[in-house]
């Protein structure tokens, strides 16, 4: 069944449900007249599907407009922006940050909560969740709206169950959605669906869905994380990206030989030389560890901005460290865009130039392209968040019938 084609009898009204849906988030504000021909449907038909959307709450209509040319005024819709939302949760080492995110795509409200240690215990994390939970439920009963879902990302695995493993926080089998969900239902007193995701890959689709990353068809690299290194990869040329994908912690591949001893308990893993707590070392000792939303960014761009040669030549080790890391899936993926998030976006442009040269010396490719980030340190919040939204969007059948 093509995806963006009239269906035909099989799953047909879901089918085309979801092309109408799809239609109005892409084009809005669109007329009927437009859907039926974008979507090969009748006019009789897009007329039917529209109504059932409206009365769902999930898109909306402007009101009569005149065209600029002959024929009857129309009536256009677009995306309702009072529909439901979704809850994207963040969880790190020191913070949790959340926030609430509508169906046009617009973050409605953001909250934080700082932690000194957040590892080890998944209660401790879970407990930390809980006033995050409640001021963006908070948020979304006084817009009057309802949560369709609460999506979190952590710096880890996540099997299909919905088990973590995390060497950054210390996990290694925790069901974190049903952590989640008994905190969810004793703030709410309903059943909210909880779903847990690998917070490298929710950093790649933020770049693809919030960042500025063009849209041609070159994989998009992600190297991100807040305490550690991690990255995600999704192709820019796949519609289906957001569910699709890969990721994986880097910060604990060995690029050393007897080098530093790691959080995970080898020595001389990319996290000794590239990671946040290695450049915040050279700092100095007494440098405070935080993550971006937890004071970092400021140390980070103060790392950037010295020149001092001891500072200066921790950059470049990072650089290199990164790029004999990077080097061996560039070459396998071909001309790939990279995108450093996390720790590494406030180092901006000059230590991205750093990586994208060290990379071309390793592959030789002169398509391989290296950017800082652009996002904010709670992007892996809004990406769990748009998970719960675009699931919507893509499927309004199944969510009507919840």
């Amino acid at each position: 069944m093509e995806r963006d084609a009239p269906a035909r009898p099989v799953q047909q009204h879901a089918h085309n449900l979801a092309l109408v849906s799809r239609l109005v988030s892409a084009h809005g504000p669109v007329s009927r007249a437009e859907l039926a021909q974008r979507s090969g449907l009748t006019k009789t038909t897009v007329t039917q599907l529209t109504r059932e959307l409206l009365d769902a709450g999930l898109i909306r209509e402007l009101g009569i407009t005149r065209a600029s040319g002959p024929g009857r005024p129309a009536t256009h819709l677009v995306v309702n922006s009072s529909g439901p939302v979704g809850i994207g949760v963040q969880i790190e080492a020191d913070h949790v940050a959340g926030c609430l995110f509508d169906l046009t795509g617009r973050v409605r409200d953001r909250a934080l909560r700082r932690g000194d240690d957040l590892r080890g215990d998944p209660a401790l994390a879970t407990k930390a969740v809980e006033p995050v939970l409640r001021r963006l439920l908070a948020a979304a009963d006084a817009r009057d709206t309802v949560v369709a879902g609460v999506a979190v990302g952590v710096p880890g695995r996540v099997d299909e169950s919905g088990r973590v493993r995390s060497v950054e926080l210390g996990w290694t089998d925790v069901e974190l959605s049903r952590l989640v969900m008994r905190r969810l239902e004793a703030l709410s007193g309903g059943v909210i669906p909880v779903t847990v995701h690998n917070g490298f890959r929710l950093a790649a689709l933020a770049e693809h869905w919030f960042g500025e990353v063009g849209t041609d068809e070159r994989p998009l690299m992600v190297v991100s994380g807040e305490l550690t290194v991690g990255v995600g990869v999704v192709s820019l040329g796949e519609r289906t990206s957001w569910t699709t994908g890969t990721a994986g912690e880097l910060g604990h591949v060995r690029v050393r030989r007897g080098g530093d001893r790691c959080v995970c308990g080898a020595r001389g893993c990319l996290d000794t030389v590239s990671g946040p707590r290695a450049l915040l070392r050279a700092l100095g000792e007494d440098t405070p560890m935080a993550s971006r939303l937890s004071g970092g960014d400021s140390r980070m761009r103060a790392l950037a901005r010295s020149r001092d040669p001891e500072l200066v030549g921790a950059l470049r080790r990072a650089a290199r460290a990164l790029a004999d890391t990077l080097a061996g899936a560039v070459a396998v993926l071909g001309p790939a865009a990279v995108v450093l998030g996390g720790h590494f976006a406030p180092l901006g442009s000059p230590f991205a130039r750093q990586v994208a040269g060290e990379l071309t010396s390793r592959c030789g490719q002169a398509e391989v392209s290296v950017s800082a980030s652009s996002l904010e340190g709670d992007a892996v919040a809004r990406a769990a968040a748009a998970t719960v939204t675009r699931r919507i969007v893509d499927d309004p059948a199944r969510w009507m019938e919840s």
